[in-house]
C-alpha cells in the first residue's frame, strides 16, 4: 500500500494487497495489514484482499485443499476512512471496512 497522508480531507489509501492478521482480530472486526508487513508464521494460508484503483477487488481465501481460491468483486469509498466491498452473485450483504491509521496502517472488516 502506498501514498496518502491520512490527514483530514485526504482519503486514507486502500489500494494494494492487504493480508489477514487473524492474531489481531477482535469480536467487532477482522484485522488486515498491508502486504510486506511482518506477520508471525501461520499453519493455514492467510486470506488476502487486493484492491485496485479501478474499483475492482480480488479476495484470495483458503480453499478446502489449503490453496488460495479467488473471488472477484467491486469496492467503493463511503467516506475518507470507509469502503464497501460487494461480490456479485453472492448472497451476503456488502462488506463494510474501515481504514485505520491509529497504530500504523490497518484495515478493519466489520463483523
Amino acid at each position: 500500500m502506498t501514498g496518502g497522508s491520512g490527514t483530514e480531507g485526504t482519503p486514507a489509501p486502500v489500494t494494494g494487497t492487504w493480508v489477514h492478521a487473524f492474531e489481531e482480530d477482535t469480536p467487532a472486526a477482522a484485522v488486515y495489514r498491508p502486504e510486506g508487513r511482518p506477520l508471525p508464521p501461520a499453519r493455514r494460508p492467510r486470506r488476502r484482499l487486493e484492491f485496485r484503483p479501478d474499483g475492482t477487488v480480488t479476495e484470495h481465501r483458503p480453499a478446502p485443499d489449503d490453496r488460495l481460491a479467488e473471488r472477484k468483486g467491486r469496492w467503493e469509498r463511503r467516506g475518507p476512512e470507509r469502503i464497501a466491498v460487494d461480490f456479485p452473485g453472492g448472497h451476503e450483504a456488502p462488506l463494510v471496512m474501515s481504514v485505520s491509521r491509529d497504530d500504523g496502517d490497518r484495515l478493519l472488516v466489520e463483523n
